[in-house]
């Protein structure tokens, strides 16, 4: 047992175990017939190698919140390969009907289309057995601030010999599965699988990968307000002024998502304080009278909001290794600190706050900042896809990072239901916009005056949660 950085290790080395069980084949059941009825002639043994918790707010992880749920996840990916490739007994000619249970019931369609990467497949009509050689676990959790774990990604490398008739050939398989905790059982909701196996004619090895990730949990539209406090190092977030203001809306079936820019100085109707800079909301009665505020004026109903300030939001961004983004056009801003070259480049978390931040010479004034705030919003979520698509560890850094940054009206469990669900949205069909006005005063204050053309963004995203679709 190690302890480093807060957080338990248990190591354990060892090997797949596989040995004869009472009335199986003889040891060497290489020249075994596929016409022998099928028995489980392998035990496999799954070695739990390195487990690792996350909590949200950092706090020391005691080893009794682990074990528990580790034991039940090791035992849910051993019946998963026990059932896919060691045990013939339940491949049931290729249809593997007691895999299915140990997914999440939305997870089942894509394990119906990826079996052949998640089990033998059609092999299961030519071989006599699989032996297995190796299966290593690791596991990482996400713990709540209450200590309970919500969320396990978990990395299973599995090898074995494949037998049929005289033949073996080499079977691997590194999956990566993300499993949550459903009626009282550890589930899996999304996997990405590598494997090697061999093809039905001549049993040489063949290489397969097969991935799922869960739609939005959502039969409808999503609606979510992202708020940008212009709060100080000290300074409540829910107090201060709105420095950013975005709907994202998302489209569970078509796959799809938009952001909308509203900007900061919109001369709007604020219930229960009159016409006001939309930004003044936030004083007035934090993040949940922004929302009345925003619902009112674009006839949209706002599923959830996450709110954060500078220093939120420049810590966040560092917590999940930068934000790399396209700048549109040279910037160099003293005030708010923009130094950038047109093109590409990846942000850290002052970077990407100075960059947000900069109206003195970006084209539109406050428009074009939030249009600039919605490209930084885009980026972050490609960033995010490609992370949990190279490694789905990635998910639990981010959901950390968020649970501790963002304040939001999202359960822990939402938001990382969220999250599991972006790889769903095509990052290419992601369109930001900001709605327009005219520029005026009121009260000797410089406003942006909402008309017609504004209203009929809102309507647009409103409809279906796309823009310009």
């Amino acid at each position: 047992m190690l302890a480093a950085g807060g957080a338990l290790w248990l190591v354990r080395t060892g090997r797949a175990e596989h040995r004869s069980l009472p009335g199986s084949p003889p040891a060497s059941p290489a020249h075994v017939s596929p016409s022998v009825s099928p028995s489980p002639a392998y035990h496999l043994r799954v070695v739990l190698g390195s487990l690792k918790g996350h909590r949200v707010q950092g706090v020391p992880v005691r080893q009794r919140d682990l074990r528990a749920p580790a034991r039940a996840i090791r035992g849910t990916l051993t019946q998963l390969y026990s059932i896919g490739f060691v045990d013939p007994s339940r491949w049931d000619g290729g249809r593997f009907p007691a895999l299915y249970r140990l997914f999440s019931r939305d997870a089942r369609s894509g394990v119906h289309r990826d079996l052949s990467d998640l089990s033998v497949g059609r092999l299961a009509t030519r071989l006599s057995a699989v032996r297995p050689r190796r299966a290593r676990l690791d596991l990482r959790f996400l713990l709540d601030r209450g200590g309970h774990p919500v969320t396990a990604v978990a990395r299973m490398r599995f090898s074995g010999t494949a037998l049929a008739d005289g033949i073996q050939a080499a079977i691997r398989q590194d999956g990566r599965y993300v499993l949550r905790r459903m009626a009282g059982r550890w589930r899996i909701v999304s996997y990405r699988v590598r494997s090697h196996q061999p093809s039905l004619p001549d049993l040489r090895g063949t290489p397969g990968r097969a991935a799922y990730s869960p739609a939005l949990p959502s039969s409808g539209l999503l609606f979510v307000l992202v708020i940008g406090s212009d709060a100080r190092p000290g300074q409540s977030v829910a107090a201060t002024r709105a420095d950013s203001l975005h709907i994202i809306g998302v489209n569970p079936k078509l796959g799809m998502a938009s952001v909308l820019g509203i900007p900061r100085d919109s001369y709007v109707p604020i219930p229960g304080a009159g016409v006001q800079k939309i930004n003044s909301a936030l004083v007035h009665g934090g993040p949940e009278l922004m929302v009345r505020t925003v619902e009112q004026l674009s006839g949209i109903h706002i599923d959830a909001y996450v709110l954060t300030g500078f220093d939120g939001f420049r810590s966040l961004v560092n917590a999940v290794g930068g934000i790399r983004t396209t700048v549109p056009y040279p910037m160099n801003d003293h005030y708010s600190r923009a130094h950038f070259r047109k093109g590409p480049t990846r942000m850290n978390g002052r970077e990407a706050l100075a960059f947000a931040r900069d109206r003195h010479d970006v084209p539109g004034g406050d428009v074009g900042r939030s249009r600039n705030q919605g490209r930084l919003i885009v980026s972050a979520f490609r960033e995010f896809r490609t992370d949990v698509q190279r490694n789905p560890l990635e998910l639990l850094r981010w959901v950390a990072a968020g649970s501790r940054y963002l304040r939001t009206n999202l359960t822990l469990q939402q938001m990382t239901e969220l999250l599991l669900a972006v790889p769903s949205i095509d990052a290419k069909h992601v369109r930001n916009d900001v709605v327009p006005g005219t520029g005026g005063s009121a009260g000797g204050q410089s406003v942006i005056r909402l008309g017609s053309a504004a209203h009929s963004l809102f309507r647009d995203l409103g409809s279906d949660g796309v823009l310009g679709r």
